[in-house]
């Protein structure tokens, strides 16, 4: 409750785009290990950037977040774009994650540090299907330049991709220092993790 309560304020407050209106730059770099666009879950994906950039690629995208205020800002700018989107508001940390009852192409994990979702992504895809995830890694503790301030939020070395191996194939993985500034709210030197990985089209 107390993060959902954090995100509403935040998203209430906020003058302008939160996280600005470009995708994250993981989305772009794994565009060429992505299948042919079909269905995407995008986990806490508020305002929608990453959403809309790939619903004009021909993706039909799920938004989900706790924070209401959030999907608003999605739902305007899908609008406005004269595009569709499916909304749903949930409490993705306390989500029990059985056995899906609807699988997806691309499953998003971007600046999203739930551990149980990316140890379970290979359950929420197709055969073929692909997880793109981001986020900070324990580096990044002190920068002020981006992400959670509490390192249980943080990305251990590796960790990520140890939790992501068991079930799906990587096939893009960075854990380093960045200097690039993807959106307003990230700005200046940032110890970064991407992870781009795919479940067999066997199994």
């Amino acid at each position: 409750m107390q993060e959902r309560e954090k995100w509403e304020r935040r998203y209430q407050q906020a003058k302008g785009s939160v996280f600005g209106s470009e995708p994250s730059l993981v989305v772009r770099r794994a565009l060429p290990f992505l299948p042919r666009p079909g269905r995407c879950l995008d986990l806490a994906g508020g305002e929608g950037r990453n959403a809309l950039f790939l619903a004009r690629l021909g993706w039909e995208v799920v938004v989900a977040d706790c924070a209401v205020a959030g999907l608003a800002r999605a739902r305007r700018r899908f609008a406005a774009a004269d595009l569709c989107v499916r909304l749903l508001a949930a409490d993705l940390e306390s989500a029990v994650l059985g056995q899906p009852r609807e699988l997806f192409d691309l499953l998003l994990v971007v600046n999203f540090h739930d551990r149980s979702w990316v140890v379970n992504a290979h359950r929420w895809l197709r055969p073929g299907g692909v997880l793109v995830a981001q986020g900070f890694a324990k580096e990044q503790l002190g920068r002020g330049t981006g992400g959670p301030s509490d390192p249980t939020f943080l990305w251990g070395a590796n960790e990520l991709l140890a939790l992501a191996t068991p079930g799906l194939r990587v096939l893009l993985y960075e854990d380093h220092l960045v200097e690039e500034d993807e959106n307003p709210a990230h700005r200046g030197p940032k110890w970064v993790v991407r992870l781009v990985a795919a479940r067999s089209v066997e199994g």
